[in-house]
């Protein structure tokens, strides 16, 4: 498609591709792109144009223009520009003459052609084209066509039967503007698509200021603009480049800077109301929900507020569904926000604060309606900011504790305090930036011990340092509470939690059980389930789990009720425990529901992170495009809260991923930026399975001695660390690549202690992998019948478990030991199952291995060019018309996975797409 990728268009531009499908294979149909101005459908109308010239078709373009709707023949003259020359020869005499004469090319004398013979002429001019091929008629803001253009395309186009011809048309959708050119009685019902082309999602808002104005702004931030501009792209870019030119950002509670460009778009239609109008409107601006009622309860006068916002509704500044009052776009309200004076905007929040019901919404006008700092007004601000934590609105509670702090009273302790939860709230909802702003203003000003010992803690929290500079802000709170176990605890408990990822595994566990033994002094069952949870963590990692322990801290969240953090909660460490005993199905309920659940409380911090989970558990168990998901949708929360530790966890799981499907540039690209900043954070245990994942790639790719660069030193670092966690992936790699070597010995001292902490684990999975790693060991050293019993180890380990990739290798070894034994129909049998798990699963690079070892068993070769099962169904499925997405929905994969399996079904049946119904009669037959 185009050369600069649209961002967050991916739906609608494989919809674009299905359709030229269908143009190229015969099928003359349109497509229409239906969406408000700035919307996006001119660019997906050029990706479109452009895709149909890289296909060597032919495109006649042309753009309706509002000053020339009322000329004749503007837009077909445009159209046809490029290819009178070559095509009016071949026009039979009338209809060469009508066009000629229509498009101002010969006198007309007293020759006056009718619209019948210059839709006809029309007619032949697409078809002389379409004897080469296909041919797009493009038609750009189609809503000002002029009726004689409008009238000769549509005479044509009914009367295209099997002719390779398409129409690809936008149309703005607005109230005011009539659209003559109307296609529904033109093409079937199957060859007329209208594609409303709606909102750009949050992520897509984010990764589209970002990369076109290098503006990063955070969740919080992001939910702003993207309210703000509806997901229009044209509008959040202009808004992104008033932000970037005045140096502001998008503070929830502050007005937006809407710059000219869009004060001009949308503003015309507020400067032609009345000025009694215009105030009745500020009130609706004003409010959050705005109701007729609401209006009419703070404006006074009801019959007033009536008429005016009749008057508003007639002139198109608003609209109303049922008593609810709607502005024709937000930033119509944000515009006459920004206009109002501010003594004006004080009276209406002064108003509508005693008009309100809702206590967040009389605070925040109480508090705009403020011209100094009020106790009263300060404390319910409070009140409100703990409501809306408690409903899941962090960046509101962030808000509205900034407000309280603001408005306090000379009293440095509680305007701290409530600056401490501003940062807090700031942190969950995903704006760590903001956080650290805020503590770091306040960490001189605070009083030592316990205050201090919080600013500290929360500062360590946001991890926006590296590890090491966390470790310190720990040891820093330590100090100032030296005989405060509560504190203490929670300090220790988040100090082991940071020392796991510096590698630093023996001592993390010291410090969890130091936290859990100052929990049990104090007897807070939440400081219990906090510490509880720290040492869950660190005994799976350090492969030594105490039996019982992670059961009592799930108990004591659930039985209390307890809203806990990621790295605060039981139930996590036993998700973890779960999936580290072969139990992954289990732990995956789990963590979905504490994906929901912190969602649901606005903590975006812990949801990031429970979602890199997740799409660890979805790669184990084969199911790699919903594992893409979540890693996207992790990375996505990482981005917004300019969070690089997340970044890195996220970036290698990613990069994991994307190796097993053979993205070999993708996962480079990932597992590298994720390395740099792993490097850069001190965070050691992601530096080295970082390195893991790269090591995996030159280990799929054949490049033996790179992946042992990469892996060789990997279990004696880990082990060194007391990091005895078997369940991380590239143990496996890291011994089969020493094996594929030669370096036996070195093999055999890593395989010795992952089996023993594979078993002592329980998890089969690990135990599987080991015994794999066991029978490679055995066939390298010639003992090929203690390798066949290591390989149905394996198997038997695996068998009813969904660890699919891991099977596939197993079979990939066990087939290849069998070949170099010349057991050449049992190698073929292994061989084959593994590549259709290969296969099934996606995995390219795997797949290639699997064949290249059946090309070299002799005898009869190997039935790779025939269609497995899961390609003749995706091929069926293509044959009648489905597009991939449709495809991927109904056979439950992801649209990757069909690119795939189609990419391999053209080559087999040496077909492209519009010939895939006549290559599989040809197979059948």
């Amino acid at each position: 498609m185009p050369v600069t990728p649209l961002i967050g268009r991916e739906d609608e531009l494989e919809r674009v591709e299905s359709f030229l499908d269908g143009v190229d294979a015969g099928h003359p149909s349109a497509l229409v792109l239906v969406g408000e101005a700035g919307i996006g459908k001119t660019s997906l109308w050029e990706a479109g144009v452009d895709e149909a010239n890289r296909r060597r078709g032919r495109v006649l373009s042309g753009r309706g223009m509002e000053v020339e709707a009322s000329l004749s023949f503007a837009v077909l003259s445009e159209l046809l520009a490029d290819v009178l020359e070559e095509t009016l020869p071949s026009l039979p005499p009338p209809r060469r003459r009508a066009l000629e004469v229509a498009l101002l090319l010969a006198e007309p004398g007293d020759y006056s052609p009718d619209a019948y013979a210059i839709g006809l002429a029309v007619l032949d001019v697409l078809r002389v084209l379409a004897e080469n091929g296909p041919v797009l008629v493009a038609l750009d803001d189609a809503q000002w066509l002029d009726a004689s253009s409008s009238g000769a395309l549509l005479i044509a186009s009914r009367r295209l039967r099997n002719e390779p011809v398409g129409l690809l048309a936008t149309v703005r959708r607005t109230p005011d503007v009539p659209v003559a050119f109307d296609l529904k009685d033109v093409f079937s019902e199957d060859g007329l698509v209208s594609l409303s082309v709606g909102p750009l999602s949050a992520g897509a808002v984010h990764r589209l200021l970002k990369e076109r104005l290098e503006l990063d702004l955070t969740r919080p931030e992001l939910t702003r603009v993207q309210e703000a501009t509806a997901g229009n792209p044209f509008f959040a870019l202009e808004l992104g480049r008033e932000l970037v030119r005045t140096g502001t950002r998008p503070s929830a509670g502050q007005a937006l800077p809407v710059p000219e460009s869009l004060q001009e778009l949308l503003g015309d239609r507020l400067a032609r109301l009345p000025s009694e109008t215009g105030d009745v409107v500020l009130f609706a601006a004003a409010l959050a929900r705005p109701t007729i009622d609401a209006v009419a309860a703070a404006g006074g006068d009801r019959e007033r507020v009536l008429e005016a916002i009749d008057i508003a509704v007639q002139e198109g500044v608003i609209e109303l569904d049922g008593s609810r009052i709607r502005f024709a776009h937000p930033l119509v309200a944000s515009i006459c926000y920004e206009r109002a004076q501010i003594w004006k905007r004080r009276a209406v929040h002064q108003a509508l604060a005693h008009s309100v019901d809702d206590v967040e919404e009389r605070a925040r006008h109480l508090a705009l309606a403020a011209d100094g700092p009020d106790a009263a007004v300060a404390a319910g601000l409070d009140a409100a900011a703990e409501q809306a934590a408690a409903r899941g609105a962090t960046a509101a509670a962030a808000d509205l504790s900034e407000l309280a702090a603001e408005l306090t009273p000379d009293d440095p302790s509680q305007r701290g305090h409530r600056r401490l939860r501003a940062a807090h709230f700031h942190r969950l909802a995903g704006d760590g930036e903001r956080a650290v702003a805020i503590l770091q203003r306040l960490r001189p000003d605070v009083s030592k011990g316990a205050e201090r010992a919080d600013v500290l803690l929360e500062l360590a929290l946001t991890r926006r340092v590296t590890s090491t500079a966390m470790i310190e802000l720990c040891d820093e709170a330590l100090a100032e509470v030296p005989g405060d176990d509560a504190r203490a605890s929670r300090i220790l408990a988040y100090r082991s939690f940071v020392r796991l990822f510096q590698a630093d595994v023996r001592q993390g566990l010291v410090d969890a059980r130091a936290a859990l033994e100052r929990a049990e002094r104090v007897g807070d069952p939440t400081l219990l389930a906090v510490a509880i949870a720290r040492v869950g963590q660190a005994e799976v990692w350090n492969a030594d789990v105490t039996p019982g322990l992670v059961g009592r801290g799930v108990e004591l969240e659930e039985r209390l009720g307890l809203s806990l953090e990621y790295y605060e909660s039981p139930r996590v460490a036993l998700a973890r425990l779960l999936t580290a005993s072969g139990q992954i199905e289990r732990g995956h309920v789990i963590f979905e529901e504490l994906e929901q659940e912190a969602a649901e409380r606005g903590d975006e911090a812990s949801r990031g992170q429970v979602l890199w989970r997740l799409s660890l558990a979805e790669w184990y168990m084969g199911r790699w495009q919903q594992a893409l998901a979540h890693a996207a949708a992790a990375l996505e929360i990482a981005d917004q809260a300019q969070d690089a530790h997340q970044r890195i966890f996220m970036g290698r799981v990613k990069a994991l991923i994307e190796v097993d499907l053979g993205l070999a540039d993708s996962a480079r690209t990932a597992a590298e930026e994720a390395l740099r900043l792993a490097e850069e954070r001190s965070d050691d245990v992601n530096v080295f399975t970082c390195l893991g994942v790269l090591g995996r790639l030159e280990l799929v790719l054949g490049d033996l001695e790179a992946a042992g660069a990469r892996l060789r030193d990997f279990p004696a670092r880990a082990l060194s660390l007391g990091f005895n966690d078997p369940t991380a992936p590239f143990w496996e790699d890291a011994i089969e690549s020493l094996i594929t070597l030669g370096e036996l010995d070195g093999a055999r001292a890593y395989l010795e202690p992952y089996e023993e902490h594979a078993a002592r684990v329980g998890d089969p999975w690990a135990v599987a992998c080991a015994a794999r790693c066991r029978g490679l060991l055995c066939a390298a050293g010639g003992d090929v019948s203690a390798a066949h019993a290591a390989f149905e180890r394996a198997l038997t380990q695996l068998a009813g478990r969904p660890y699919p990739l891991e099977r596939a290798r197993t079979l990939l070894a066990l087939g290849t030991v069998r070949r170099h034994a010349r057991q050449k129909s049992a190698a073929r049998e292994a061989l084959e199952q593994a590549l259709a798990i290969f296969e099934e699963l996606g995995a390219r690079l795997w797949a290639e291995k699997a064949r290249a070892e059946l090309a070299r068993i002799s005898g009869r070769a190997p039935a790779s060019e025939e269609l497995t099962e899961t390609e003749r169904r995706v091929a069926e499925l293509a044959a009648q018309g489905r597009t991939n997405k449709q495809i991927a929905a109904e056979l439950y994969m992801g649209v990757s996975t069909v690119e795939s399996h189609l990419s391999r079904v053209y080559r087999k049946l040496d077909v492209r797409r519009a010939g895939l119904a006549a290559g599989l009669e040809r197979a059948e037959a």
